[in-house]
This record gives structure tokens, sequence and C-alpha cells, in this order.
């Protein structure tokens, strides 16, 4: 049975996104990944700069409609097996508000700020950290450059 695993930040567009994307794109086999956001708008496409750095760091094509956003709700935190902040201020809103999830809480060792604003390379460095922060939580095993 694969380990479910959500990522959380504020809008579920860009950090979020991002980082279940690179967890799909790497683990699919070992992990049922999903993402959502505390103050999501449901419905909203990944941001284009996050698909178009997620392309050059996959070496294939990747849209922003691959994603859509989805708001945080206490079912997304009762069906995860790891709920991964995408910062300790995130996975600390949700063992504050969320006591019986706190033990399933954890966060990403570098706290990735939000990337919405950034462009060009500042945004594949970004997207490179949380696939950084996704390898060294999930997938150590696995080769990527």
């Amino acid at each position: 049975m694969k380990k479910k695993v959500l990522f959380v930040c504020s809008a579920n567009t860009c950090r979020s996104a991002v980082a279940a994307a690179i967890l799909i794109e790497y683990g699919h086999r070992r992990y049922d990944v999903s993402s959502a956001g505390i103050y999501a708008r449901s419905g909203e496409p990944m941001h284009r700069e996050c698909a178009e750095a997620l392309e050059e760091i996959f070496g294939h094509g990747y849209s922003a409609y691959n994603h859509t956003s989805t708001k945080l709700t206490y079912q997304h935190l009762m069906n995860a097996d790891v709920i991964v902040g995408v910062s300790e201020g995130y996975a600390a809103i949700l063992r504050a508000n969320f006591k019986e999830v706190a033990d399933k809480v954890i966060a990403f060792e570098t706290p990735i700020s939000d990337i919405s604003c950034l462009r060009g390379e500042s945004m594949v460095r970004a997207v490179k950290t949380i696939r950084d922060e996704v390898f060294k939580m999930f997938l150590e095993d696995e080769k990527h450059d």
C-alpha cells in the first residue's frame, strides 16, 4: 500500500503544487501524492512560471493545467499518512489547529518562502530547492541532477 503524502502551503498554486509534482514524477510508484492550500481558492492552475521550471528540471513538457488548486480540508489531513508544510511556520499552524494530526506533520528543512513572484532562473533555483527537499524526505535512494 502506498504511503499518502500531503503537501501544504497557502494558495496551492506554487510551492505545495511543485512539491507534489516532483514526488509524483520521481516517486509515483511508492507514494499517493496530493497537495492543498490553507487559503486556496479551488480550481486555479499552477503558476505558469512554476510549470516552466518543472519542464526544465524534468526534461519534458509540463503544463500548468496538470494541477488545479485545492483548499485544505479536514478530510485531506485525516486521509494523509504524512503532512508536509513547506516551512516550519505552516507545520506549526497545522499542528496548532489540528492537534489530532500533529504527529503526522513535518516540514521542509529549508523553509520555502513565497515563490509566486519569481521568474526565470530565480524560479528554477526555487523549484530545485523544493526538489532537493522532496528528495531528502522521500527519495534519497533516487537519482537526480
